[in-house]
């Protein structure tokens, strides 16, 4: 990878981490989580109408491109959340992440033409190990013979669509940024979700405890939604010239990011399963820059 797009993807990873350590301070709710989108519209809608009328007037076929960009986000939004009502955080958020791994090389191919070298392969391979090894509570055969049955439940079927629908919108965000540019594009499907998230919102939750959760939580919310911005326009200028998985695996660093907020600001413990997988995801993502 170039050192640019390396540099671009690393920068992403903090960020993307720091936002989720805020979202989980905050509760980790999907009140939370929806009003943050709802945020990140506001904010950027200045800016977005400034594009369409000055900058970028004419985009034929613009609309085509964001709507299902925004259908293949709200697809891994709701598969996540089936998942998560069928299984445990523990077991669908690797799965949900190492599964992007999965699918990605092939439809990178199909869409592309993109292969990986041999120095890739091993490196997806080692970042899709230490996902998982991060959630083994121990390195013993009881605590493996407990996890591996669980891979074959409705919950990992649901994370693996959820997974499915990401690598999908990876490679629907690739092409797309050949018409438009990576803002007006990004924003464009943003909003369309963010209307549809706020809806889902209103229908689960009372609107006294959506309100509530705004008065306590604002100033994260406000955070979250400008920083999740800032970290996929990153990740989208990457995606412009590199491989597709080499992109997404390098994001996986994020998870590292995480644990390490998790230790140092939560006082969390870093098991020994855990200290193993962010050393194989360093490891992966030192071969992919490489590579």
């Amino acid at each position: 990878m170039q050192a640019s797009a390396v540099a671009l993807v690393l920068s992403s990873t903090a960020s993307h981490a720091y936002w989720n350590f805020l979202l989980k301070r905050a509760g980790g709710s999907d009140i939370v989580l929806g009003l943050s989108k709802v945020a990140e519209a506001v904010l950027f809608a200045p800016l977005f109408v400034w594009l369409m009328i000055w900058r970028y007037p004419d985009h034929p076929g613009m609309w085509g491109w964001i709507v299902v960009a925004a259908a293949l986000a709200l697809a891994n939004y709701m598969a996540v959340a089936k998942a998560y009502s069928l299984g445990d955080l523990s077991l669908v958020y690797p799965i949900g992440r190492a599964g992007i791994l999965l699918f990605l090389p092939a439809l990178g191919y199909l869409a592309f033409g993109e292969r990986p070298s041999p120095l890739g392969w091993l490196a997806l391979s080692l970042i899709v190990f230490g996902i998982l090894v991060l959630q083994l509570p121990a390195f013993s055969t009881a605590a493996i013979a407990a996890f591996v049955p669980q891979l074959r439940s409705r919950a990992v079927a649901f994370a693996l669509l959820a997974a499915l629908a990401a690598a999908g919108y990876t490679v629907w965000d690739k092409r797309a940024l050949r018409e438009l540019p990576a803002f007006t594009y990004f924003y464009g499907y943003t909003a369309l979700v963010a209307a549809a998230y706020i809806a889902m919102i209103w229908r689960a939750h009372p609107s006294e405890q959506v309100t509530q959760t705004w008065r306590a939580h604002k100033s994260a919310i406000v955070q979250i939604g400008v920083l999740n911005t800032g970290t996929y326009l990153l990740v989208l200028i990457a995606l412009r010239g590199e491989t597709s998985s080499y992109v997404i695996a390098i994001r996986q660093l994020s998870i590292v990011w995480g644990a390490l907020l998790g230790r140092f600001v939560l006082n969390e413990t870093l098991s020994v399963p855990k200290r193993a997988g962010i050393a194989l995801l360093v490891v992966g993502c030192v071969l992919v820059a490489v590579s």
